[in-house]
């Protein structure tokens, strides 16, 4: 999953052409480790309709402050360039890809 910063937000968030899971971690959360490998798994097997992107909240603050991110793990769903569903929390891969299903 490609790490993107505030800088690449617009482009790669904002202006794409297919839906966008942007997923928020911090690397020293235990639920955001929990979760990374379903992720990961899930992008190669919906990369074809879906971008996948995550944010480190400790170097994306005013991504993270616009989007109101005060915990993590959070995934947010865009589509053409707007938020339009999220999610809190560690979870299993397939409430992940449910997730995914309902908003695709």
């Amino acid at each position: 999953m490609e790490k993107i910063r505030d800088c690449d937000f617009k482009e790669k968030v904002l202006e794409s052409s297919k839906p966008v899971l942007l997923y928020f971690f911090s690397p020293l959360q235990v639920p955001c480790l929990l979760v990374e490998n379903p992720l990961e798994s899930l992008e190669k097997a919906y990369s074809d309709r879906l971008d996948f992107y995550k944010m480190d909240i400790n170097e994306c603050v005013d991504t993270c402050l616009k989007y109101s991110v005060l915990s993590v793990p959070k995934m947010m769903f865009f589509r053409d360039g707007r938020e339009v569903a999220e999610r809190m929390g560690s979870a299993s891969s397939s409430v992940l890809e449910s997730f995914i299903k309902a908003h695709i």
